[in-house]
């Protein structure tokens, strides 16, 4: 009988299908008494003894998602995985977002070192300067830094003691209320008040912020264009009185986001111009703008308030420029959450432009069976770590940001094995505009094998070089995964 679901027309009971069947197993063992309730806890880096910063993509800082060549011999495209070595430090946090040409490493021990493009201050080093590769932002020195999050022309920093600093453009709110409204910029970090509790997790986006306080609050400041601040409203307004002139409003104090009071949240994560969160129960919530349905709720309209996610549970978010992508599990039309059965879901645009957009949180089946500890989405590519593998894929990728090296393809619509990093135990994954960044374990036969990129200060941007440019080599992957089972910071 458990084989049998209902009648076919014929009034003779129809067969289950195989997925029926494996979904009433999970919900059976989901239903079970001694089952504990669905809970989420604050995703955690589990940092090896000894880590290797590992990159890959773009490095010409400045021209990087401009839709310009940016490859030069100086400040080349790293087709394939390379070291980035800090002499002497043990880097144990990464930072960079899909809109962001710039990047940021933390040490074990909470020091900053920052590098990228840097015509706003984003680096916090206290110029406009681009930066090659890393360099300490000694303006923090003294502040232990447990987190950092990169918008596209700002940064935040999180200290280990819950304080919140920021640095960049602040003509939006993006650093909050200290800045200087004399200015349009602070190039020194500056402190956000107004985060009674302390901040324990930090996101940014295009020009706004999300903050989850040590109590578990969701606060936002920044723009409130497309109605990424989750308050109710676009912050819309015309500001001249002769002409059509739209801006919108701007909140540089942290503000709740009403509709989640009374949620603890878990996590965050912002794209360009959309939001998301998942509370402590799994619940996934994404506002913003809807364009391509990248919140998932199967239309392109803007949402102005946090709407929640129904049929999944999501244990962490991302959001790429035009998509949205999660770990988490399905809740079957009963309500039971299939808390056995982990999967990495996607929707929004995720395949190339001539393909049609995911219009609510699907299941990546060319991920199916993999375990995905490390995830992270960029302007258009997502890199996971999955079991000891490292996977990429993502449309019209043309700077190595998917690391398949010189001889493999430039871009992939289907998740491929990064050949040179198989094997590899990956902590964490970020990805920008046109790049992408990991911290993995140091294995003497892996990432001590790879070629050692030195950027060369001074040469991040200039002008096209098509034949110069020596990236790191590798193979072509298969073609397809096999399924398995400057002065101190103003406080």
């Amino acid at each position: 009988q458990e084989m049998y679901r209902g009648k076919a027309k014929s009034g003779k009971p129809r067969l289950m299908n195989a997925q029926e069947m494996y979904r009433k197993m999970l919900a059976k063992q989901s239903q079970s008494s001694d089952a504990p309730p669905f809970k989420v806890s604050a995703p955690a880096l589990s940092i090896p003894d000894d880590t290797t910063l590992v990159v890959f993509g773009g490095t010409n800082w400045d021209n990087l998602g401009k839709g310009k060549e940016a490859h030069t011999k100086s400040a080349p495209n790293l087709m394939g995985p390379c070291r980035l070595v800090l002499p002497g430090v043990k880097v144990a946090f990464v930072a960079t977002s899909s809109c962001s040409s710039h990047c940021i490493a933390l040490s074990a021990s909470g020091a900053a070192y920052a590098w990228g493009r840097n015509q706003c201050g984003q680096l916090g080093l206290g110029d406009t300067l681009t930066r090659a590769g890393p360099t300490e932002v000694t303006a923090l020195q003294g502040t232990p830094l447990s987190a950092a999050a990169t918008g596209k022309h700002h940064t935040l920093w999180l200290g280990a003691e819950g304080d919140l600093f920021a640095s960049g453009s602040s003509k939006e709110g993006c650093v909050g209320p200290s800045a200087d409204k004399r200015r349009e910029m602070e190039a020194t970090p500056v402190a956000v008040p107004g985060l009674a509790a302390g901040a324990a997790y930090v996101a940014a986006g295009g020009a706004h912020n999300l903050v989850i306080d040590r109590e578990g609050t969701l606060w936002a400041f920044g723009s409130s264009e497309c109605g990424v601040l989750g308050n109710g409203t676009d912050g819309q307004y015309n500001k001249s009185d002769s002409s059509i002139k739209l801006a919108y409003a701007t909140e540089a104090a942290p503000l709740k986001v009403p509709k989640l009071a009374g949620r603890k949240m878990v996590h965050a994560a912002c794209g360009p111009q959309h939001s998301a969160a998942v509370d402590e129960e799994g619940r996934c919530f994404t506002w913003g703008c809807g364009g391509y349905g990248r919140l998932g709720h199967k239309d392109q309209k803007d949402a102005w308030t946090p709407a929640e996610l129904p049929g999944l549970r999501a244990t962490r978010v991302v959001c790429g420029s035009a998509f949205t992508a999660a770990t988490g599990h399905a809740v079957l039309h009963s309500g039971v959450v299939c808390a056995s059965s982990s999967s990495l879901y996607m929707w929004g645009r995720v395949k190339s432009a001539s393909q049609n957009c995911w219009m609510s949180p699907t299941v990546e089946q060319d991920l199916s069976g993999w375990k995905v500890q490390a995830l992270a989405c960029g302007s258009v590519h997502t890199v996971v770590g999955a079991d000891s593998s490292v996977i990429s894929w993502g449309p019209a990728c043309s700077c190595g940001e998917l690391g398949y090296g010189e001889l493999g393809p430039k871009s992939s619509a289907r998740p491929k094995k990064v050949d040179l990093l198989e094997g590899a135990h990956v902590a964490q994954v970020a990805c920008g505009l046109a790049h992408t960044l990991l911290l993995a374990a140091t294995d003497s036969a892996i990432t001590d094998a790879l070629p050692e990129w030195k950027p060369v200060q001074g040469a991040a941007s200039g002008p096209s070089d098509a034949a110069g440019g020596a990236a790191a080599k590798g193979g072509a992957p298969k073609k397809t995964i096999a399924k398995k089972g400057g002065g101190k910071a103003k406080k």
